[in-house]
């Protein structure tokens, strides 16, 4: 419990050094989890992203889920996410995007060693003024993640996701790796039922338009129901 409030005032700390940056952001999550028997699960999130030091809403979307534990260490997931975007003019458009998870994870001792394997296509719907808005960008993102716990409750950890462009209508001659992400964080398990975590998240892009690198302080809540 020290140390879980220790990493809570360090991440409020922190706040006013990532704000000197324009390109500061949070993302604040909500997750709810329900299991059915020891396979299969249902999850619900929504997730709210501010930028521009936090002035702006970029997007805010709504995940419906699936997952099914085939092994100790294998689990797949079928995911519908509704996403509302900020576009350039101020306006929100939707997309959908549709993803399946492949996400293997081994326990040896308080290690945890996790790796996700997702491939996702978003489409762009109403709102957009674009002639390839019905058809999807393609995306396989690999995230590697190593965890340690350090008590009962708190287990901080370490990531690093690629992802890789395998179509992209506006871009068609730029398939390849495009996005960094680097993540630290920390989880804390409140009881059986709540759990809640933070993250730092370091966002960096190449081979597009216009490439982007982000701060990011997340929060996450999330609720499981037996």
């Amino acid at each position: 419990m020290k140390r879980f409030f220790l990493f809570i005032c360090i991440f409020v700390f922190a706040l006013p050094a990532f704000s000197q940056t324009e390109n500061f952001g949070s993302w604040l999550t909500l997750g709810l989890n329900k299991d059915f028997g020891k396979k299969f699960g249902l999850s619900i999130d929504q997730e709210f992203r501010l930028k521009d030091n936090l002035s702006t809403v970029n997007l805010f979307y709504t995940n419906v889920g699936i997952n099914y534990k085939v092994a100790k260490f294998l689990k797949v997931a079928l995911v519908y996410r509704n996403i509302q975007k900020r576009k350039d003019d101020g306006f929100y458009g939707f997309r959908s995007r549709i993803y399946t998870d492949l996400s293997f994870k081994l326990k040896p001792g308080k290690w945890t060693l996790g790796y996700r394997a997702r491939l996702q296509a978003e489409w762009r719907q109403s709102g957009y003024d674009n002639k390839n808005g019905n058809m999807p960008e393609v995306y396989l993102r690999n995230l590697f993640k190593v965890g340690y716990e350090v008590g009962p409750h708190l287990t901080p950890y370490i990531g690093t996701e690629l992802r890789f462009q395998l179509q992209n209508p506006r871009l068609p001659w730029a398939n390849g790796f495009d996005r960094q992400r680097i993540i630290a964080g920390m989880d804390y398990k409140i009881n059986g039922m709540h759990s809640f975590g933070t993250y730092f998240l370091y966002q960096k892009e190449y081979n597009v338009n216009d490439p982007q690198t982000l701060y990011i302080i997340g929060l996450e809540y999330t609720i499981s129901f037996d």
